[in-house]
């Protein structure tokens, strides 16, 4: 009993700063990750679709943003990178997932992994535009329904 009041008291002050703070703020490189791993997720949806579904039929949107594949950068080390900016990087993301989401909705027979893909990509897509938005104030992009959009100046 002793070790239980013990534990609580220290828990209760160990998070009582932490009371009323907001959560931490996901950096550019976080939501980056989170948009290959929802792209990723979305290419595996329709993967699925074309091998099991004789019904479906790979969609773009229209206008479909056409942006260019970055350079490929080799390291001393070995390692490999794209020579893009966050920005670039983020609107090459928002352009994969809003295909992967008109893709996934216009098939008739929703299948296992739709759900998560189709939330994650919703869910992701605001915030890669927000970091696109950033590097690139005033530029033309379009939005989840295909409607042309500008990031604000």
């Amino acid at each position: 009993m002793t070790r239980t009041v013990v534990s609580f008291v220290l828990l209760t002050a160990w998070l009582a700063p932490l009371r009323g703070q907001n959560p931490a703020v996901e950096s550019a490189n976080d939501v980056l990750l989170r948009g290959e791993i929802v792209a990723g997720n979305m290419q595996t949806a329709i993967t699925a679709h074309l091998t099991e579904d004789p019904s479906f039929h790979l969609s773009k949107q229209l206008p479909e943003d056409r942006t260019p594949l970055p350079r490929i950068l080799v390291k001393k080390d070995g390692r490999f990178a794209f020579d893009w900016t966050p920005g670039q990087h983020a609107r090459y993301l928002m352009e994969q997932i809003r295909q992967g989401i008109h893709s996934l909705q216009a098939s008739a027979n929703a299948r296992g992994m739709d759900a998560v893909a189709l939330a994650g990509g919703r869910e992701c897509w605001p915030k890669l535009r927000d970091i696109s938005c950033h590097d690139a104030p005033g530029t033309r992009y379009y939005d989840l329904d295909g409607f042309e959009e500008f990031c604000p100046e």
